[in-house]
């Protein structure tokens, strides 16, 4: 049946879909991140945003960081790093990286809209 490869290669392409494409950091967003956060570097958020792309996709698709406000960041991020530690059966979020992801999300969360 020729149906069933194509209904996987559209299953790819939505799915691919789903996921948010990133903007690539600068300094301009570091000095932001820094207004906010003691110490936020433009090392300190790429590596909050490795740990988004390594980690968030587990369960779901990226969201775009500017998808939520701080506020709801700081909600959002304890509860799903918890449930993801739970799943894995381990700590794969500490709290170290948990505050550089939330740095990344709120930093980001505040871009300037073009």
């Amino acid at each position: 049946m020729k149906t069933k490869p194509i209904l996987i290669a559209i299953a790819v392409v939505l799915l691919s879909a789903c996921s948010a494409k990133l903007m690539d950091l600068t300094q301009t967003d570091a000095e932001r991140g820094s207004a906010k956060f003691k110490g936020v570097t433009l090392e300190s958020l790429n590596q909050g945003k490795s740990i988004f792309q390594e980690n968030c996709n587990e369960c779901h698709g990226l969201k775009r960081p500017s998808s939520r406000t701080e506020e709801r960041w700081n909600k959002i991020v304890p509860a799903m790093v918890k449930k993801l530690n739970i799943k894995m059966g381990k700590e794969v979020i500490d709290s170290r990286k948990q505050d550089l992801l939330l740095q990344y999300l709120v930093t980001m969360s505040a871009v300037p809209k073009k």
